[in-house]
This record gives C-alpha cells, sequence and structure tokens, in this order.
C-alpha cells in the first residue's frame, strides 16, 4: 500500500462568504423538519452532501447554521491547532448533561482542567496491572455462562460484561444487582437523547418523564456505591478510582477535595463512558470477525501461538499485534464515538473560511474512517491496513475513535487495553457467527449501535 497523500485544504487568508451547502430553510418549522429528515438516514444523507459539496459543507439556519467536515486536516484544526477556539457546550452535549451533570465529558474550561487533574490518577500506568487481572477474570467468567449452540444477543452480553469491568476496576463495586437496572436505563438514554428537541423545555412528555425516571435510577446505583465505600476500610496502596476521588484534593488550585455534585457528575460519567463505547467496540468487532474469515483465522492463530489456551496478561498485548490490529480496524468502520461536535466561543477560521462566534461545527468520524482517500476499498475489513509501518503512512486525524487534541478521552489506554484482553480471552474460546438472514445495520444514536441487535451463536474452539 503507497502513502496517501493528504489533499491540504489550505489555511491562507479567509475566504469570504460560506463554504456550500444545502439550501437554506427559512422559518423554525421547515428546519425542525430538516432535522426530522436527516435523523432517518444521518449516515447516508451526510455522506450524499459530502459528495456532492466536498469535504466542508454548511448548512445555513436561523441560529447561524452548522460546519459540517470530515477531512483529517479539519479535524486538526478544530481538536488541535485551534482547540481553545472551541467549546463542548454544544446544542446535543447541553442535553447530554441532563443525565451527565458537569462531569468531564460535559465541562469545560477550569472546571474541566481541574476535574482532569484530580481523576488522572486513576488512569496511570502503575494501575493498568490490577485492573488487566480483573477484566480478563469477569471475561472468563462470562463465556463460561455462554451455551454452546444456543442464541445470544451479543451487544446485550458485551454490555453486561464492560458494565461489571468497569464496576470492579474503576469503583471496587460488583455490579451483579446493578445490571438489568443500569441496562434499562441505557436504553433509555440513547433513545431520548437521540430525538430531536422540538418541544419547549417547560412541555412535560413521556419521554422526557421517562428520562427522568432513569437518571433517577442510575443516581441510586452510584449514590449506592458511595455510601458502601464510605463504610469500608481504605486500601492505600492500591486505591481505585472512587477511593481517589474521595480523597482527592486540588493542590494545583483551591486545594479542595470535589463536592458531592461533582462527585456524582465524575462517577455518573465514567461510569456510562466506561462501559458503553467498550461494549459497542467489541460487538461489532465480533460481528466483523464473523464476517471476514481470514481475519478469524490469522486472530485465533496469533492466540493460539502466543497465549496456548491460558489468560492473557497485561505483558502479553505487546506480543499480540494482530488482536490490536483487528481492533483498530473495527473501531475505524464502526466508530462508537462517531461525531465530535464543538461550538466556537470566537471568530476563528476552517479551511480557509471564517467561522463566526457561537458557531457550530460537526466533525464527522464515521465518514473520515470511510474516505477512499486514505482507506482503499474502504468498505472492505482489512485488519493489515494498521500493521506495522502501514499505520505510519496514513494522514495524521485520519483514525480518530478517542478524540485528538488537549479533548482527547481520558480513558483511551484504559479502554484498549480492556478491549484487547476481553477480544484476546473470549475469541480463545468462543468462534461466534451470526444468526442467518439477521440484517445488521449502524444506528447513529449517543453511540453507534446496531440498529436490531447482534444475534450471535457460540460455538466452542477446539
Amino acid at each position: 500500500m503507497s502513502a496517501a497523500v493528504v489533499e491540504e485544504p489550505g489555511e491562507g487568508p479567509s475566504r469570504s462568504g460560506l463554504p456550500p451547502g444545502p439550501e437554506a430553510r427559512s422559518g423554525r418549522l421547515r428546519q425542525r423538519l430538516q432535522q426530522v429528515g436527516l435523523l432517518l438516514d444521518p449516515l447516508g444523507t451526510v455522506a450524499g452532501r459530502f459528495a456532492r459539496y466536498g469535504d466542508l459543507y454548511h448548512v445555513a439556519s436561523d441560529d447561524g447554521g452548522l460546519w459540517v467536515a470530515r477531512h483529517p486536516e479539519h479535524l486538526r484544526e478544530v481538536l488541535v491547532t485551534r482547540a481553545s477556539s472551541y467549546s463542548k457546550k454544544h446544542t446535543g452535549l447541553r442535553q447530554l448533561a441532563r443525565v451527565l451533570g458537569d462531569g468531564l465529558l460535559t465541562s469545560d474550561g477550569a472546571s474541566w482542567q481541574r476535574q482532569r487533574r484530580m481523576v488522572q490518577p486513576a488512569f496511570g500506568r502503575a494501575r493498568m496491572e490490577g485492573y488487566a487481572r480483573v477484566m480478563t477474570e469477569e471475561a472468563r467468567a462470562a463465556c463460561g455462562a455462554w451455551r454452546p449452540g444456543e442464541r445470544l444477543e451479543l451487544s446485550h452480553a458485551m454490555m453486561e460484561l464492560t458494565l461489571r469491568v468497569v464496576a470492579r476496576t474503576l469503583f471496587g463495586h460488583d455490579a451483579t444487582g446493578d445490571i438489568q437496572a443500569v441496562s434499562r436505563a441505557m436504553k433509555t438514554f440513547q433513545a431520548e437523547l437521540s430525538r430531536p428537541e422540538l418541544l419547549p423545555p417547560w412541555v412535560p412528555s413521556p419521554g422526557r418523564w421517562s428520562l427522568r425516571r432513569a437518571t433517577e435510577t442510575l443516581d441510586g446505583v452510584i449514590r449506592g456505591m458511595i455510601a458502601k465505600r464510605r463504610g469500608q476500610r481504605r486500601d492505600a496502596e492500591a486505591p481505585d478510582l472512587l477511593g481517589i476521588l474521595l480523597d482527592a484534593r486540588d493542590t494545583e488550585g483551591d486545594g479542595e477535595g470535589l463536592t458531592g455534585t461533582e462527585l456524582r457528575d465524575q462517577l455518573v460519567t465514567l461510569f456510562l463512558a466506561g462501559h458503553e463505547t467498550t461494549s459497542h467496540a467489541l460487538s461489532w468487532t465480533f460481528y466483523l470477525l464473523s464476517q471476514n474469515p481470514s481475519a478469524e483465522r490469522a486472530l485465533h492463530d496469533e492466540l493460539s501461538q502466543v497465549l496456548g489456551g491460558r489468560a492473557p496478561t497485561l505483558s502479553d498485548l505487546d506480543a499480540l499485534p494482530y488482536t490490536e490490529q483487528v481492533l483498530k480496524e473495527s473501531l475505524r468502520l464502526f466508530p462508537p464515538v462517531y461525531l465530535v461536535i464543538r461550538q466556537a466561543v470566537e471568530e476563528t477560521v476552517l479551511g480557509g473560511y471564517r467561522v463566526p462566534a457561537g458557531a457550530e461545527v460537526a466533525l464527522w468520524v464515521y465518514h473520515t474512517h470511510r474516505d477512499p482517500r486514505w482507506y482503499p476499498d474502504h468498505g472492505s475489513y482489512r485488519p493489515e491496513r494498521f500493521a506495522r509501518g502501514e499505520e505510519e503512512k496514513l494522514p495524521r486525524m485520519a483514525w480518530v475513535p478517542f478524540g485528538a487534541g488537549p479533548r482527547a478521552c481520558i480513558g483511551r489506554a484504559f479502554a484498549m487495553m480492556e478491549a484487547r484482553l476481553l477480544l484476546a480471552t473470549i475469541a480463545q474460546r468462543y468462534r461466534l457467527a451470526l444468526v442467518p438472514g439477521h440484517a445488521v445495520e449502524p444506528l447513529p444514536r449517543i453511540t453507534l449501535v446496531p440498529r436490531h441487535g447482534l444475534p450471535m451463536v457460540p460455538t466452542p474452539r477446539a
């Protein structure tokens, strides 16, 4: 594979006017209907607009419009080189903040910096060995309960597994009794927070009532974790995230610890974000392997040669390069965080155009990852794209499933370690085959989920 040539969208003098884009719709009702139409097929609609208007287009509206981009250089401008010109306080995230509060995902500025400093110690290298042991233990227990030859809803099984992992590793909590309640809450969040706000905030609706009940359920789980931990003896040698946050003091700031609200918001954010995206990454990976026997065989060969049936450890990961390639290619085709949105806090420049303060910019990671300029035969599953020597040929920012710049995911190393260990543990024991005739389709909600689930049948490997 030859090196990809990046077609740089020049950053010279700012162009006048706006990028091309769909015709403006006058009136709030027409704009709302346009939004609803986009929700029916967002991936296809956006792909069609990129094909028609190019790498950067503008959707006009009464509130300043939306800038939409996919080129790696545009992503770099927004997330890295001009990151200080943008905020996360956009319309969609304000809706998500109704559940998450002001945690790491939704906070900004000094508040975010303070929280990041206090959370960072939980993701240090020194703690990863202990996390790794829990991950493989939970994976072995999970697939040990599967019934060979019987239908398994994989997306649900992976959600349960990653929920148990994050509860034990970050919170020292056995989530067995919480799995069903949290699963129901997650389904509500995915459904309700993905819908456009067609009614004024003060108008009650069944969806808003369901969202409030789901948030109360999640808060109850988090309060139970906190109460249980406060009554336990602290392990000073290997505290988990919850212990770290209960004891944390901002030594670079005001010297104070987290308030009760801040603690709740951090725990909810990390509890949900820490398991939900990884579960989808694994589900898509096993689906893709089931459709690509040669990649599946190569993965099984590597696992057999390196592990020989034993549980993987953190020190094994460097010897499992193809396992990592498998995951990276899955994250390319089906990135759980398929869309990143920012709002300009000051006038700035994107692709040579002037972006006014207050404008929102949508970065379509999904379409960046499927651009044939960077990924020939982009619809095919080819883990070899990420082999040593090949991955380096990709343009910067052509693969960004964890974001980039100062706001990149704090748990990236944790998530990649978890995904590799769970994949290696499960794939040693089982092959997973999609139920014949089942249609698989990605559905963009808060994350990229399989619209109709992933019913699969596990078969033990010899």
